[in-house]
């Protein structure tokens, strides 16, 4: 703010400081200029000062404020002195104080000194600018860069340029000296350098034609109008065009009028403004590649011309941990390629984002080979095996037994990823602790129709295969904008359980696992199915099996617990949401604290829900529509060894709209059902149908305080068979 400030009070000093002086000989001046550029435009004023000596010389103060397009500003204030000769010309030298905030509010200052020869005819000038202070950081605008051998990182910064120019003009001879019309054309060069960057060097023509004394402006006005085109090594051709009024205020002391164009009180010519750069400037330092964290080592290349699988794995291997692997264009692999700790596989065409480990910029760096495919000729390898800290980015990946395995490892990444035409699973990770999938896509995987090769079992809790991404035994999962097509499963997230004992034990549990923007579309079998898991959340996810004749249900969650559902859309399938704990489960993996809010459900052939014995769980503002039999079926158990009734459910602004058979079916005991549900454009809206001898095959209890409404009614023990049975 105080630098500001001295660019108020610049502006300022052009109104104010006049007043006690009119009585000069030679009086202050106002300026106000607009200048349109190539890449902006400007609009400025200032106040020119000068002051007669006895000599016949002159001192001067000199003030200037200007903001530019793109919230640019900048202020200047100089002293200078010209001294006449004998021949006519004027000497001068000047210092100026210069202060910029540019369009990244940051706040850089100069000192420039100057000197001219001003003549009748002819011209000439000369500028150094000496910036002050410290430079600026500017995340996002960091570069990697490879140095030797190993990828290193420079911060972005924007910077204030030490320079110098130099320029000389003539006045056209279109009229004499003493006319009222100017016509001056110039040429000159200059140079810019800073600390990390090249040396900037151009060359500047311009021109000015200037008017004196027009109608209507006070005597001694000028008008000028200008242009100026610049060429440089850096910025190539830029050109502008100007427009200045100049007015002298008072009246000379002598009553006379003073030379409008006497170089004695014209205005200084240089650079006003603070010339930056902007880019990766900063020292050298180590990077953080952000997709794993890990502070970079070596810096290779893999192509076809490498070799097999065989040779690419040892120059991968031989590049050590952390190092960066640049893939470049189509590569046949036959067997998998590993990755080591640490190591990050990026394709052709890919951005790596980068942090410096020194300064914590922010930055990139660019593949800049070819796009990048990668095909596994091996049907029972995977075409990449990723190992602790490894990540891979821009490649597409096809054939092998998955495109992406890894097991045992810890805090993996997948990031663009596109996975097609593999033997089993597209990603298959097997006790995995941390691991991100985004922005890939997973599509046309093989497509298994058989039931029992492929159908999963409560009595084979570890095996669903097929799956577009199999997370087994894996915790600390993150998958997001990720879309998934035409494959058996979509995601197949369980617990590791070992049976081999009674009651079955979880070695390896599935929790902490999240789903954000991940659409599934054509799953042939689950779209999603959690067994055993717990700590889920599954924020906007939409699966869509509506344009296919045979597929499952659609989101599964057998004996797992703790889970979020926001904003999720469910299209086909037999029955959309499915929650259901099954007795051989291992202990404590029932479907319990579930909290839904937020759930469309549309076209399944069997029920919009099924809950089958489940317990705690919470509906929120779901609307089903066009269930093929039931808007929601409520299924408990008459034992407790098979999971008991279905208790404690709540429904809140739960919508069912033309269901096939019933808004709600009961089967089996229920316990404790609150809230409300609205039934519209089915036969009926709650229904139970007989058991084998003769009485109700289902029924519900509610104790005190649990209230369920239906269609704004209340059903319970009192009504229940009059209501739903029949």
């Amino acid at each position: 703010m105080k630098n500001k400030r001295i660019l108020v009070y610049t502006l300022a000093a052009a109104s104010v400081a006049p007043l006690p002086l009119r009585a000069a000989d030679w009086r202050p001046s106002v300026e106000i200029d607009g200048t349109w550029r190539t890449d902006d435009s400007s609009v400025g004023g200032g106040f020119f000062l000068p002051f007669l000596l006895d000599s016949g010389n002159a001192v001067f103060i000199d003030t200037q404020g200007t903001f530019i397009q793109g919230g640019i500003e900048r202020g200047s204030i100089g002293a200078g002195y010209r001294a006449r000769q004998d021949n006519g010309w004027i000497l001068g030298v000047y210092g100026y104080y210069d202060y910029l905030n540019s369009a990244y509010d940051n706040s850089f200052h100069q000192l420039s000194f100057g000197i001219e020869a001003l003549g009748p005819i002819f011209e000439t000038r000369a500028n150094i600018y000496l910036p002050l202070g410290d430079d600026h950081a500017l995340d996002g605008m960091g570069r990697g860069e490879i140095d030797d051998g190993k990828l290193m990182f420079r911060q972005g910064m924007e910077r204030a340029r030490r320079g110098a120019d130099v320029e000389a003009g003539v006045r056209v001879p279109i009229s004499a000296a003493s006319d009222k019309m100017q016509l001056k054309v110039f040429a000159g060069s200059y140079w810019y350098g800073g600390d990390n960057l090249d040396d900037k060097l151009g060359a500047k023509l311009r021109a000015e034609l200037s008017f004196a004394d027009l109608p209507g402006l006070p005597g001694g006005s000028t008008v000028a109008i200008g242009a100026s085109g610049s060429y440089d090594n850096e910025d190539r051709f830029k050109g502008a065009a100007m427009a200045r009024l100049r007015v002298p205020l008072g009246a000379a002391s002598t009553g006379t009028s003073a030379d409008p164009f006497d170089p004695l009180t014209q205005r200084v010519e240089r650079n006003r403004t603070i010339e930056t750069h902007r880019g990766a400037t900063g020292d050298l330092e180590k990077a953080v590649i952000a997709l794993n964290g890990q502070t970079a080592g070596n810096v290779i290349d893999i192509s076809a011309a490498n070799g097999d699988a065989a040779a690419i794995n040892a120059i991968i291997d031989a590049a050590g941990d952390n190092a960066l692997i640049l893939a470049n264009g189509n590569i046949g692999l036959d067997q998998s390629l590993t990755l080591n700790n640490g190591q990050v596989l990026l394709g052709g065409g890919g951005l790596l984002s980068l942090r410096g480990a020194s300064s914590g910029g922010q930055g990139w760096l660019q593949n800049r080979g070819a796009t990048t495919t990668l095909t596994g000729y091996d049907p029972v390898q995977d075409v990449i095996t990723m190992t602790s800290n490894s990540a891979v980015s821009t490649l597409s990946i096809t054939g092998g037994l998955a495109g992406i395995g890894g097991t045992g490892a810890s805090n993996l990444m997948v990031d663009r990823v596109d996975i097609s035409g593999t033997s089993h699973d597209g990603i298959r990770f097997d006790r995995v602790d941390g691991a991100i999938i985004q922005n890939s896509s997973i599509h046309d995987l093989y497509i298994c129709e058989s039931s029992t090769e492929c159908e999963f079992s409560v009595f084979d809790p570890n095996r669903a295969p097929y799956a577009a991404i199999s997370a087994h035994g894996t915790k600390n999962l993150t998958i997001r904008d990720t879309d998934i097509d035409n494959v058996t499963y979509g995601l197949f997230a369980g617990s590791a359980i070992d049976g081999s004992v009674w009651p079955p034990v979880i070695t390896n549990a599935a929790s902490n696992i999240t789903l954000d923007n991940v659409t599934i579309s054509r799953s042939r079998r689950e779209g999603l199915l959690f067994v055993a898991a717990n700590d889920v959340n599954l924020n906007t996810v939409t699966i869509d099996n509506s344009m296919q004749g045979r597929d499952m249900d659609l989101v599964v969650l057998q004996g797992t617990h703790d889970v979020t559902i926001t904003d999720m859309v469910l299209k086909g399938g037999i029955n959309g949401l499915m929650l259901v704990t099954s007795s051989s489960m291992p202990e404590g993996a029932v479907t319990t604290d579930v909290n839904v809010d937020g759930l469309t459900i549309d076209g399944t052939r069997n029920a919009g829900i099924f809950l089958n014995p489940v317990s705690g769980i919470n509906f929120k503002n779901v609307a089903i529509t066009n269930a093929g039999t039931y808007g929601a079926f409520i299924y408990g158990s008459d034992w407790d060894f098979l999971g008991g009734p279905v208790s404690d459910i709540t429904f809140d602004n739960v919508t069912i709209d033309t269901a096939g058979t019933a808004g709600l079916y009961f089967m089996g005991p229920s316990l404790d059902i609150k809230g409300g549900v609205t039934v519209t454009g089915a036969p009926r809206d709650c229904k139970v149908d007989p058991s084998w001898d003769g009485s109700l095959g289902g029924s519900l209890t509610q104790a005190p305080g649990s209230v369920l409404t239906v269609n704004g009614g209340v059903l319970d023990q009192t009504n229940f068979g009059s209501r739903c049975g029949g």
